[in-house]
């Protein structure tokens, strides 16, 4: 997908926004319906392993934005080498759980908030708590009251969406890159985006158990396919 802009004195800003939670909520699934809102999700494909990225051309109310989206395994395993790199110069993050899935809620406070603070400066970063297959409503197991009292502790916004049906995705990604760009115009930064990153439209690295260096890179990188975890 190119989302280049016509020209170099009109570039809209660059963010680079992160995926966490649980392997199995569906972080790849909102992935795919945002940047391919048509096409068909495949539900046979096996949960991404390392980490992959796409960009994404998105409104805000103060015009358009472009997020560069990363999208990380769930497995704990390389999710302690990944971090470092996976949230250097991120501006936001989108943590998300399954609604039919107590385990991956709660996970949210036991694991991933605590990476979060281990990794990243959890107070610089925009911050957005979705909660995924809303569609499945008579399978439901966390409350949106729930949900609601998390925010409320962690300072952050709550959406319910669906990748499948694709119910409030856009929503999702639009309000989270407009948190983050009216951080950046607030703090007077409004067209610095992540430096060194307008050629990167998607790619990924892909790891595997012997494959990693103890920075967190992988020794051999390609592109990661789309999954439906």
């Amino acid at each position: 997908m190119s989302n280049r802009a016509t020209s170099t004195t009109s570039k809209p800003p660059l963010y680079k926004i992160v995926m966490l939670g649980d392997s199995g909520v569906g972080k790849t699934s909102l992935v795919a319906r945002l940047t391919n809102p048509d096409r068909p999700l495949n539900h046979d494909i096996s949960a991404t392993m390392g980490i992959e990225f796409d960009t994404q051309m998105l409104d805000t109310p103060h015009g358009k934005v472009k997020a560069q989206i990363w999208d990380t395994a769930g497995q704990e395993r390389f999710a302690r080498v990944l971090l470092p790199t996976y949230f250097r110069k991120a501006k936001g993050v989108i943590l998300v759980y399954d609604v039919t899935n107590a385990k991956s809620f709660e996970s949210l406070g036991e694991r991933w908030m605590t990476q979060l603070n281990d990794h990243a400066n959890s107070e610089d970063l925009a911050k957005l708590l979705v909660g995924n297959k809303c569609d499945l409503e008579g399978s439901r197991e966390v409350t949106k009251e729930k949900a609601e009292m998390f925010c409320a502790e962690f300072g952050m916004e709550h959406l319910e969406t669906s990748a499948k049906s694709g119910e409030n995705v856009l929503k999702a990604f639009e309000r989270l890159i407009t948190i983050v760009h009216e951080k950046s115009l607030t703090a007077g930064r409004g067209k610095a985006g992540i430096k060194g990153m307008d050629g990167a439209a998607s790619g990924g690295l892909k790891l595997d158990e012997g494959n990693v260096r103890a920075d967190g890179a992988s020794v051999a990188a390609e592109n990661s396919g789309a999954c439906g975890c």
